[in-house]
């Protein structure tokens, strides 16, 4: 799981905008490059994953990594990786623009 202290914010969304999810959400912000723009994802992003949606072939997820080594805690991708654990697959996603 996630490490209380590592939570930056909380955020409260309505629910018509995620029907069909559970209530175990968690968000990043896409970073480290446009390596998903063939799935509509650049950085800067929003990603909104659901801790309780198991791993589906061809589906964005999110991997914790376990081995506790200097590879990056949190990686997206669209097949399962060495080292990580799954931890949620995406759900949505939203751009973010400065006003």
């Amino acid at each position: 799981m996630v490490v209380p202290d590592e939570i930056e914010t909380y955020v409260s969304m309505p629910s018509c905008l995620l029907q069909g999810c559970s209530n175990d959400l968690i968000i990043f912000r896409a970073d480290g490059g446009n390596h998903f723009t063939h799935y509509g994802i650049y950085e800067g992003m929003f990603l909104i994953f659901d801790v309780s949606k198991d791993f589906k072939d061809g589906r964005l997820s999110c991997y914790l990594n376990n081995s506790g080594d200097d590879r990056p805690k949190f990686k997206v991708s669209d097949k399962p990786l060495d080292g990580y654990r799954h931890f949620g697959r995406l759900v949505a996603s939203m751009k973010n623009y400065e006003v």
